[in-house]
């Protein structure tokens, strides 16, 4: 066996394991249940479990790729390390003051999420830069090392530095910076001229804070992988997944876990991306149910969609990111009654522990497990390839005695109640995620991932008119497939405002020069050869007068007139397209250049398979299983999935299991198995 990589994601409910054998492109899967409080514990079990199941020997493992929520649960929680922020006198507040948005206007009882950095710890130093760069005031030690005095004595084990105007010229920022370091040993310190050189004070704040308070949390996580994971895979690189789709080292994570917010669903964006490279399918919509969220990602001919801002419980993140709407739907989504009756599914989970009411680990509420299982989808004796034997009568119990009774329902209209409302907000959500952007939903496919996204599929693409469902060979570890494909990658950023005229060559070549040369050392400086580094440049445009940008790519190459004159156009065309009218008259101004350097990695394409006898294949057996859509009971064909091979056919009601996941095929529905061993479902006629 040649060199072997490892991708491990890391989720709320299992820890998901895809072992690559790059020689021959082979893949072998696993998945065990998450460790609540220990993530460490659940990725040296996962390792061990993938060597165990691949037939690996340790000393073969190259590579071991990792995404994790660490970061977005401290987030979402409220849980990050005690944090000081030094910023200008007189903007300590601007954390709180924030963009004034409600969200939701018409909630007069709403509460604000608290600042990262309350305001207690929140410092300001008398300095100032103008908006053009002009240092008018620099800043004096003296006073810097009273207000870091005042720091250490907070407790934070962190600093933010963001300075008004410092995106243009960093020099009093990076000043302060490197007096906080010498002063305060042991504490992090993090710097916005590192972060997020970008105009707009309170999204560069924000990302600063956020990036300065993981700091010590990524810092004790990664101490702790990296001697657990050395004693057992004593030659592999380490590498983690960011938010952009690529990968950082350990060095990099480090200073910048800020860029780890979304971590674990990137690596399922860019598995869904690969899949359609292969298959020829130009606009995807990737949809990874897992336990405890659904991340839903959009690739529109053949591209990711990115953003340059996004938001993780209610602070903005001004960073590159592949665009994921994430919600709190799962299969292990509570199902709740509320005080007045009415049925609600998530956004509280019951997590692996302690799981679902059929895991039998003194779970009391009733979940989306438990009902799929309650009505016939799932079999107790197969689920997660058998390691979790189902109490299919506890789970029918918890649901009859929490949601059956008080509604008065029998337990399958609870269960098939409860399926509903999950369906119905990830609905919501793919709505989000392709109509309400400009994407005719009837010229994607849904692709169905995660442990749970396979039995919900059909039913949320027939309700969201989308004609087709493909669920690949893998999908309860798709997300740690894209994670051993995923680059290296740094992304760097300058703003510069230019309007109509001054838009030049002579303006924008400098600018990207700078950033070039700095996206290339740092990818030498993580050990990538010249031949597989690739630079990609974009630029944020937007019309005069507007306060929010439009993120165009520029294309390689000298950047001359003509490039310039297409940059314009293609930002007309891409306004057009996202907010459908554009203004070809209107001054334009550019706002940010920014470059995405990748260090290539090789991935072995997807491959056709042999083909198989096609035509209809014979099920293993048929089970009663319960469809709204027939108001009861039906006999259902099961199949399994290994023995499926290209050109096989199905025809709904039908159950595929596999050692990860199983698929629900509706009535009237079909189904058959493509070249490359894709589950594609056709819906309705």
């Amino acid at each position: 066996m040649g060199a072997v990589r490892i991708g491990i994601d890391i989720g709320g409910t299992f820890t998901d394991i895809t072992v690559l054998d790059e020689a021959t492109g082979r893949l072998a899967i696993a998945k065990v249940p998450s460790r609540r409080g220990d993530p460490a514990g659940a990725l040296v079990d996962a390792v061990r479990r993938g060597l165990e199941l691949a037939k690996v020997a340790p000393g073969d493992v190259t590579l071991l790729v990792h995404g994790t929520t660490i970061v977005t649960n401290a987030v979402l929680e409220n849980k990050l390390p005690k944090t000081a922020l030094l910023t200008t006198e007189g903007f300590r507040d601007i954390l709180e003051i924030g963009r004034h948005f409600r969200p939701d206007m018409y909630d007069l009882q709403q509460d604000k999420a608290p600042p990262v950095v309350p305001r207690d710890r929140r410092f300001g130093v008398a300095e100032r830069t103008t908006a053009t760069g002009e240092v008018i005031r620099e800043p004096e030690r003296q006073e810097v090392q009273r207000l870091l005095a005042q720091v250490k004595e907070s407790g934070a084990e962190a600093l933010a530095i963001c300075f008004l105007n410092s995106f243009v010229n960093p020099a009093n920022e990076a000043k302060v910076r490197d007096w906080a370091r010498a002063e305060l040993p042991g504490i992090h310190v993090s710097a916005s001229c590192e972060v997020c050189r970008e105009i707009r004070e309170y999204e560069r704040m924000s990302t600063v804070a956020l990036n300065a308070a993981a700091m010590p949390l990524v810092a004790r996580y990664l101490s702790e992988i990296a001697g657990r994971v050395g004693a057992v895979l004593p030659n592999a690189k380490v590498l983690l997944m960011q938010s952009s789709g690529g990968s950082l080292t350990v060095g990099a994570a480090q200073n910048y876990p800020v860029r780890m917010l979304t971590s674990g669903p990137a690596g399922g964006a860019l598995a869904v991306q690969r899949i359609g490279k292969a298959t020829a399918y130009d606009n995807l919509l990737g949809v990874d149910m897992g336990g405890t969220s659904t991340d839903i990602s959009l690739i529109h001919r053949g591209e990711l969609r990115m953003t340059t801002e996004g938001a993780v419980a209610g602070r903005p993140v001004k960073l590159p990111m592949i665009e994921i709407n994430t919600i709190g739907a799962g299969a292990g989504s509570i199902a709740w009654l509320d005080s007045a009756g009415g049925l609600h599914v998530g956004p509280m989970s019951a997590g692996a522990d302690p799981g679902p009411v059929a895991y039998g680990r003194g779970g009391t509420e009733p979940t989306v497990t438990d009902a799929n299982l309650v009505l016939g989808r799932l079999h107790p004796d197969r689920f997660a390839s058998g390691d979790i034997r189902l109490d299919r009568e506890a789970a029918r119990r918890a649901i009859a005695e929490r949601v059956g009774a008080p509604l008065k329902l029998s337990v399958e209209q609870a269960a098939a109640g409860i399926i509903r409302i999950a369906n119905a907000n990830m609905e919501r959500a793919v709505r989000v995620s392709s109509a309400e952007k400009g994407y005719d939903p009837r010229s994607i496919t849904l692709v169905a991932f995660g442990g749970a996204g396979p039995m919900h599929a059909a039913a949320l693409a027939q309700a969201a008119r989308i004609p087709s469902v493909l669920v690949p060979e893998q999908p309860g570890v798709f997300s740690a497939v894209g994670l051993v494909m995923a680059d290296i990658r740094h992304d760097a950023v300058q703003t510069r405002v230019l309007r109509g005229a001054a838009i030049t060559p002579a303006a924008v070549a400098p600018l990207y020069a700078a950033l070039e040369a700095e996206a290339d050392a740092a990818l030498a400086e993580d050990g990538v050869p010249r031949a597989k580094r690739l630079l990609q440049r974009t630029a944020d445009l937007r019309y005069a007068g507007q306060a929010y940008e439009v993120n165009v790519a520029l294309p390689a190459g000298t950047l001359d007139a003509a490039a310039v004159a297409a940059l314009v156009l293609r930002f007309h065309d891409r306004h057009l397209q996202s907010f459908a009218h554009n203004h070809p008259d209107k001054a334009v101004e550019f706002v940010s250049a920014r470059i995405a350097a990748l260090g290539l990695m090789s991935a072995p394409p997807i491959q056709p398979r042999a083909k198989a006898n096609g035509g209809a294949v014979v099920p293993k057996e048929r089970r009663q299983v319960y469809f709204d859509e027939a108001a009861g009971y039906v006999a259902t064909a099961v199949y399994d999935r290994e023995r499926l091979g290209p050109g096989a056919t199905i025809a709904g009601p039908a159950i595929v299991e596999q050692i990860d996941t199983t698929t629900v095929i509706h009535p009237g529905q079909k189904a058959r198995v493509d070249d490359f061993g894709n589950l594609l479902i056709a819906i309705g006629s």
